[in-house]
């Protein structure tokens, strides 16, 4: 993977995770609540809209926090600070879908339309969706370090060479 230039990171794999993830849960909440004919019990609906509108608004809220830190002149995927929130974020996003969709799934009075088993499968695709942003963000994070590093020891190797020539 290569490290995203600051003007880039519009076009970079988590950005582009961050936008796809919106979409997915926002689709699969509207059609949970269209085709669902959960009448048993209220609270069942609750577990998946909730952590579907939950998910939605923090991962926008990551995004324009990715966003600000862009406006202020420093790359987000090379911000540690940044970068462990967001993993902390998603790493929660990933139980709370996962938690929400198989507690919805195994309702049966809630998972009775094939729309609605559609809606709560993408809650978990969201779910992969989360995982993957997280190790994508990780990984970029942890390659611009070790880039970092390796630039490091070729200036100081240079220095040496330097050094041995002038003594």
């Amino acid at each position: 993977m290569e490290i995203y230039r600051r003007s880039q990171f519009v076009v970079s794999p988590p950005a582009i995770l961050k936008i796809i993830e919106m979409v997915v849960l926002v689709t699969g909440m509207v059609l949970f609540m269209v085709s669902n004919k959960c009448d048993s019990n209220a609270s069942y609906v609750t577990l998946f809209v909730l952590p579907c509108g939950v998910c939605v608004a923090l991962t926008l809220v990551s995004y324009i926090t990715a966003m600000l830190v862009l406006a202020g002149g420093r790359n987000p995927l090379t911000t540690p600070t940044w970068v462990k929130g967001d993993v902390i974020f998603n790493v929660a996003a990933l139980v709370l879908m996962v938690v929400g969709s198989i507690i919805t799934l195994t309702n049966q009075a809630c998972s009775n339309t094939s729309i609605t088993v559609a809606a709560i499968a993408m809650g978990l695709i969201s779910a992969i969706l989360f995982a993957t942003s997280a190790a994508t963000t990780y990984l970029l994070l942890t390659r611009h370090h070790e880039q970092v590093k390796e630039s490091q020891r070729e200036q100081l190797e240079n220095r040496r060479v330097t050094l041995s020539v002038i003594a």
